[in-house]
């Protein structure tokens, strides 16, 4: 029998601390009423009031939560969408370089080329991949040495 997924609103680490918030909210509530009661007003009255502010605690925190999480899913969206584009622009030019290389006549030009390229891929893995949501724009340049993919790195 399939399992039904819910909604990610209900999900239970949505629900937990909405639940936890409204029991705070009503148990809160419910002190101060009977703290009212030795001013002679009765607590017993005022039960569903309680119960009424714990729910709209609840809901409200689940609001805020639920926010919380589709505003949090959207920035994981946009790092993973930049990253897309660093590592596109990198890996793009490195095969460039690795494509132009396969057409030179120069043994020695075409391994130097051939070296640049695989150390700016491995640069790219090694270094660009791990500061994934560190950054708001795409970075298209590696630290403090500029990478040409025509011909030769310029520093």
């Amino acid at each position: 029998m399939p399992k039904k997924s819910l909604p990610s609103w209900l999900a239970f680490a949505q629900i937990k601390p909405a639940l936890t918030a409204g029991l705070i909210l009503c148990s809160a509530s419910y002190v101060l009423n009977l703290f009212l009661s030795r001013f002679g007003i009765t607590g017993a009255a005022t039960i569903l009031d309680d119960l009424a502010m714990g729910l709209l605690g609840a809901l409200l925190l689940m609001v805020y939560l639920s926010a919380l999480y589709e505003s949090q899913c959207h920035a994981r969206a946009k790092e993973r969408a930049i990253l897309v584009v660093e590592l596109n622009h990198h890996i793009r030019g490195a095969l460039t370089a690795l494509g132009y290389c396969v057409m030179l006549d120069d043994r020695e030009e075409r391994l130097r080329l051939y070296d640049d390229a695989v150390a700016t891929i491995d640069r790219v893995l090694t270094d660009l991949v791990p500061t994934i949501g560190s950054t708001e724009e795409p970075r298209l340049f590696l630290s403090e040495e500029k990478i040409s993919y025509d011909r030769q790195p310029v520093r």
